[in-house]
């Protein structure tokens, strides 16, 4: 599973580093656990913690689109966009 999930892992590692960019104090401390915890399953090539981690991972992504996604409503480029 290590070999066919390299590619999505680091998709999602990309996503997460983006997170951590935010000039928002302590909004990187969860992208950075996540990125973290994705270590440790492929240095102890752990797929349940791997799952756990990604699932971490997208939940994170989800809720940085979702903040994105109000930001963008609240400031109006949401209508622009549509």
């Amino acid at each position: 599973p290590f070999e066919a999930t390299k590619r999505v892992v680091g998709g999602i590692v990309l996503l997460l580093g983006a997170c951590l960019l935010a000039p928002v104090p302590l909004s990187n401390v969860l992208p950075a656990l996540v990125i973290t915890l994705i270590a440790f399953a492929y240095l102890e090539e752990d797929g349940l913690l791997l799952c756990a981690a990604l699932l971490a991972a997208l939940s994170i992504l989800a809720a940085t689109g979702i903040v994105i996604w109000e930001t963008a409503s609240a400031t109006g480029w949401v209508p622009g966009l549509l």
